[in-house]
């Protein structure tokens, strides 16, 4: 069993003000006109709005609230709520049409959901694309760091023209979320199974029963740890060499999706200190 005090113990300790200053400085240097960001009601989501609302103004930041069969009701309900609560205006679209159309019309396994979730992300995607066109918007994107390393989104689709959490792990991003005063019901909703990497995409089976802090504490060595240190410094926190492996494994399997993938601020970067990173923070 791994040592959950020493895990949690590398993101609690972390100057989540300097990290507050390295994403909103990204977004003020990257987003030269008004942003839109896809709100779902998760915590990646409702982070991305908070923290571009801090580096640009509340007027010049829109959502695009997408009802589909992934999130529920309650989910709307609290991305709605979250809009209104800090003020910025926002679209609702329902995609559900747009969706029953593609599957009455190609093969696709309805009962997988790795699939048919891939299909909702890549309608959303075009949708939020669409509306960022139209209004001369840039599209800031949601994918976290965890996301992002195991390669758990689909491939081109969700983080936009540019993704300013994609360098926190999601344990980073709650503790983020916690240092930006959002609502508690959003920061709790992170799994405590790696299995669920993204809530509403089903899950990555090799990850079950593999605890989600642990997942995060190995991502964050591989980004901060030379290749030869890796393993011995997973073992001084009492992850097995089995789950080591899995993880590792994964990594290597979505390595291809990094070769697409937007800039976003390196927050964990090898032998880096954060205090490092002001003006030069982006890939």
């Amino acid at each position: 069993m791994h040592n959950q005090e020493k895990v949690q113990e590398i993101f609690r300790k972390m100057d989540y003000n300097k990290i507050h200053l390295i994403t909103t400085n990204f977004i003020k240097e990257r987003v030269e006109k008004q942003a839109i960001i896809g709100l779902s009601g998760g915590i990646d989501s409702a982070l991305t709005c908070s923290l571009a609302v801090d580096a640009l103004g509340k007027e010049n930041v829109k959502v695009l609230i997408i009802k589909n069969v992934r999130y529920s009701d309650e989910n709307l309900a609290i991305a709605r709520g979250f809009a209104e609560e800090i003020g910025i205006e926002r679209i609702e679209i329902n995609s559900n049409g747009i969706r029953d159309e593609f599957l009455s019309k190609i093969d696709i396994d309805k009962t997988n959901v790795r699939r048919v979730s891939t299909l909702d992300a890549r309608i959303t995607d075009l949708i939020i694309r669409t509306v960022a066109g139209e209004e001369d918007r840039i599209y800031l994107g949601t994918i976290n760091g965890t996301e992002r390393i195991t390669g758990w989104y689909p491939k081109g689709s969700l983080f936009g023209d540019f993704c300013p959490i994609s360098g926190l792990l999601k344990h980073q991003v709650q503790y983020l979320a916690r240092y930006q005063k959002l609502p508690e019901g959003i920061i709790d909703s992170v799994s405590g199974d790696a299995s669920r990497v993204c809530s509403g995409c089903g899950d990555l089976p090799e990850f079950h029963g593999i605890p989600y802090d642990a997942l995060d504490a190995v991502l964050y060595i591989y980004e901060t740890e030379k290749p030869q240190n890796r393993h011995r410094e997973v073992t001084k926190l009492g992850i097995s060499d089995t789950d080591y492996r899995i993880i590792m494994d994964r990594i290597e399997v979505a390595n291809n999706k990094s070769d697409v993938f937007c800039p976003y601020p390196k927050i964990n970067m090898q032998n880096t200190h954060l205090g490092d990173f002001l003006g030069m923070t982006f890939k």
